[in-house]
């Protein structure tokens, strides 16, 4: 689970951390409470992060609390920053005349994600990475993670099914896990993770705080399951094309796309042309989802009218196809798509009925 020595220390030294990263010129986002909701944002003082604040995630539920709890994934994902709802492509002036923005980003550290959120940028250094795409490249070069281990994960929680948590098994400069204010662990993951924490005034971990982190990560890991076994699952699923499962849901699903953006790796975009007074114009990329009606109309007509029909693609791309086109799954686990889901479905539901349709008809 762990990849090399672990140090302890206090929330001193988490704050220490902090200052470092900012002192060598980071810009900091990380979670932040803005209007009632957590969300990813700048974060100029270690004070920004709300610690000592609760959150309860059912779904098609959240709210946040002052009660000395701890919160679980912010409402953005850092999707939103590496990969952002609208980018400019280019210009087009005088009718002919091509401008091309020149993505330029300061060094930026993510402070605090979550595993899962860590699994996602990594399944997105196979998406967006390995296809080129400019914006994230030049982002990800200059990006700092410090991932939060997980020891209190929220009901639609389900990373350590997927396989992305509680605990960060790599991809990361620092990771550290708050088992209270007297004790903060630290794990360095890369050569500027042992630079900074080498500032700091920690101590090796005791055998008996190993202990106690295990057992933390183990209790959070029984916790962070889905009621499915990644075993076979490709499979099943797609011997179960026509389930009734999805048109069931089809009753309860508004079409609204609320899970393509709040997921943390779904990718698919669509291309706006803006035309200005000034006879210039602009192409954007923006997000798209596979849920919405006009994302599978094309000239020659529409190849997915059926709600159902886009619901079990999703479906089907994130466990089944995923693996074919990137050799990961594409879910982390880490139940935005339930939270944030006006309707409360739970892909947790879906896909345990599907696998258990095709379980039972074997079984005949």
């Amino acid at each position: 689970m762990f990849l090399g020595s672990i140090y302890a220390g206090r929330v001193s030294e988490l704050r220490q951390l902090f200052q470092e990263i900012k002192a060598r010129g980071y810009k900091i986002v990380g979670p932040k409470l803005l209007d009632g909701v957590i969300r990813l944002a700048e974060l100029h003082n270690f004070e920004d992060i709300p610690y000592g604040v609760g959150d309860v995630q059912k779904p098609g539920y959240y709210r946040v609390k002052a009660d000395g709890g701890r919160f679980r994934n912010p409402m953005d994902s850092p999707k939103r920053i590496l990969y952002p709802p609208e980018l400019l492509l280019f210009k087009v002036k005088n009718g002919i005349e091509v401008e091309y923005p020149s993505y330029e980003f300061p060094k930026t550290a993510f402070f605090g994600i979550k595993p899962c959120d860590l699994a996602a940028i990594m399944i997105m250094d196979r998406v967006q990475g390995e296809l080129g795409d400019e914006y994230f490249l030049k982002m990800r070069k200059n990006l700092m993670i410090v991932v939060e281990n997980c020891i209190e994960p929220g009901e639609n929680c389900f990373c350590a099914t997927m396989g992305t948590g509680p605990a960060a098994t790599g991809g990361f400069d620092i990771a550290y896990t708050k088992l209270d204010d007297s004790l903060v662990l630290f794990q360095a993951g890369s050569d500027i993770g042992v630079d900074i924490l080498g500032e700091l005034n920690l101590e090796p971990a005791s055998p008996d705080q190993i202990d106690r982190l295990r057992e933390a990560l183990s209790k959070a890991s029984e916790k962070a399951r889905a009621d499915f076994r990644l075993d076979n699952l490709s499979d099943l699923l797609e011997l179960n094309l026509e389930s009734s499962v999805y048109k069931e849901i089809a009753e309860k699903c508004l079409g609204c796309a609320n899970c393509n953006m709040v997921c943390p790796t779904c990718f698919c975009f669509d291309i706006v042309d803006e035309p200005e007074i000034d006879g210039s114009a602009k192409r954007i990329r923006v997000w798209d989802g596979c849920h919405s009606y006009s994302y599978a109309q094309v000239a020659g007509g529409h190849f997915r009218k059926d709600l159902w029909a886009r619901y079990r693609h999703w479906i089907l791309h994130k466990f089944v196809y995923w693996l074919r086109q990137f050799g990961t799954y594409g879910c982390v686990g880490c139940g935005r798509c339930i939270t944030w889901c006006p309707a409360g479905i739970d892909i947790r539901e879906v896909v345990s009925k599907v696998v258990k349709e095709v379980e039972e008809r074997c079984k005949r």
